[in-house]
């Protein structure tokens, strides 16, 4: 999403864009551009004969009839179930269609105001009370989608406008439907064709998407994670998962609880209530979250009137007067003041740069703390037993008087029984003293994913998983995968690495398709027909 006076992401500068000015099929002239992404572009664009300002969203070009017919079905998807959403939540879509020479677009109404995402750059964390305010916006456009069948797949801030419409309150719209999916199979709005999705395609942004979503299953349940998510980033800051790949933050949204909040943001002072409300949307697994978005609401309303905050929260208007907010901050600060937003496209995945991961801090503290270990065994099996030999020695009540606190009230060590009981001793501390090789983690992924691998025979799922592997004496792991996927030769290798962590990727080539031949009859002749 691009300020309306903010350059294109990515996009050349308004004057070397042809769409500028024309007029798509004698109704939509094209202003201005206001955004750009993986799918295409966003103009603002006039509508005659209303004289209405509109959002055009227009398909790239790359995407034309005969290059990707999936996608062009899940642009006019988009469009046809959108247009049926009424919530004032939700944008609303006033047209879309096909000019003579190619070109897909959506209009939808012009929106003023900032996506959730730059309101976030601009005032890091926000009051509880205001993001959960937000939340139940989203929750209200979420449900209306669900009944009639439909999850949105993509929810993100950058999917989320919040708008000023003269007044102190924040006004929310959810956006971009273009990932929505039936999740009922007699759904009439949308029927099902698997061709909408492929193999291998993982349809979401990564650093939001639910864990199920990394093979392509999605339900109700999925849009509350996704929510779950923003609303973790509009309270801590930041999304809970941060990596450099996309692949990486798909591993972690799969295997890793979202870090705590005192953890990222001390001091916070955000109510337990809240942080469990977070947390139980980000369930790994689809049962254990709110199974509705109308459980999230009555949640919310429950967490609300436990820590005593009754009535909708009116969040501050925009402006540089109003940046405010402390704790970490996700991305750079925008300009203050500098202008409105509208409907954009906001395809591309966020990738975060690259942070200090919470596993080198904890593989430094693991390994303190064997140090620690360590050096507490070989303190306690090389120590004198001093202390206990006047006990067992019978010497010893003659030699304390002399000078008990001198090095010779340890002479009686020496004696051959106080020696076999600090050899046991040491023979029992022996084991403390070796230092057991930590296991090295395989992150293992496959180009498509989705494939099943096996290791020793055993079946350790589909791609991405994670794999730990005992070094060897060497110090180095190796591990012996085997890859199988429909459409795909059977592919095995070895991943090896001396750890901590190895990311392997293997790519898998598609099955050659056997060339036709024109088969023979039964009854043919092994001969060639004689024409004469």
């Amino acid at each position: 999403m691009m300020e309306s006076n903010a350059p294109t992401n990515g996009a050349p500068p308004d004057v070397a864009d042809p769409m500028l000015g024309r007029v798509l099929n004698e109704r939509f002239r094209i202003l201005e551009t206001l955004g750009a992404g993986g799918m295409g572009r966003v103009y603002k664009a006039m509508q005659s004969p209303l004289d209405r300002l509109v959002a055009l969203k227009v398909l790239n070009p790359q995407y034309g009839e005969g290059k990707d017919p999936g996608f062009q079905k899940r642009f006019f998807l988009e469009a046809s179930v959108t247009a049926k959403l009424r919530h004032p939540n939700t944008v609303t879509v006033i047209d879309y269609g096909k000019t003579e020479d190619g070109i897909y677009y959506i209009a939808m109404e012009y929106l003023e105001g900032l996506t959730l995402g730059q309101l976030l750059t601009q005032l890091g964390p926000l009051p509880w009370p205001r993001a959960l305010n937000i939340t139940q916006q989203i929750a209200r456009s979420l449900r209306e989608a669900h009944k009639v069948g439909l999850i949105h797949r993509d929810l993100k801030p950058a999917n989320v406008m919040v708008l000023n419409q003269e007044t102190d309150h924040d006004v929310v719209k959810v956006l971009d439907f273009g990932l929505v999916k039936s999740f009922t199979g007699d759904a009439a709005q949308v029927p099902q064709d698997t061709s909408l999705t492929q193999a291998g395609i993982i349809l979401g942004s990564p650093q939001y998407m639910a864990p199920e979503q990394a093979r392509n299953f999605a339900d109700p349940r999925s849009d509350v994670y996704s929510m779950g998510v923003v609303l973790y980033q509009m309270l801590i800051g930041r999304p809970p998962f941060l990596a450099s790949q996309s692949i990486d933050v798909i591993v972690k949204h799969i295997n890793e609880p979202p870090p705590a909040f005192g953890s990222l943001y001390p001091g916070h002072g955000i109510p337990a209530e809240v942080e469990a409300l977070v947390m139980k949307c980000l369930a790994k697994a689809p049962a254990d979250r709110y199974q509705s978005m109308d459980e999230v609401m009555d949640a919310t309303r429950r967490t609300l009137s436990t820590v005593g905050v009754s009535g909708a929260f009116s969040g501050a208007r925009f402006g540089a007067g109003n940046v405010g907010g402390s704790g970490p901050i996700s991305g750079p600060h925008g300009t203050p003041g500098s202008g409105p937003a509208t409907v954009a496209l906001d395809i591309s995945v966020e990738e975060a740069p690259a942070k200090r991961s919470p596993k080198t801090l904890a593989l430094v503290l693991g390994g303190a703390s064997m140090l620690v270990g360590l050096g507490a065994a070989v303190t306690l099996a090389l120590r004198p037993a001093a202390p206990p030999e006047p006990v067992i020695n019978p010497l010893a009540p003659t030699l304390a008087p002399r000078e008990p606190a001198t090095a010779e009230a340890q002479q009686p060590a020496a004696q051959p029984p106080p020696e076999e009981g600090l050899g046991d001793e040491e023979l029992d501390l022996a084991p403390l003293e070796r230092i057991k090789a930590a296991p090295v983690r395989f992150l293992i992924v496959s180009e498509p994913l989705g494939a099943r691998v096996t290791y020793e025979g055993k079946d350790l799922g589909e791609t991405p998983l994670n794999l730990e592997v005992a070094p060897d004496e060497s110090g180095v792991a190796q591990a012996a995968l085997t890859f199988t996927l429909d459409g795909y030769q059977r592919a095995r290798s070895v991943a090896r690495s001396a750890g901590p962590e190895e990311r392997f990727t293997q790519k898998l080539v598609p099955k050659k398709k056997a060339s036709p031949r024109p088969g023979k009859g039964p009854d043919s002749s092994p001969y060639k027909d004689d024409p004469y």
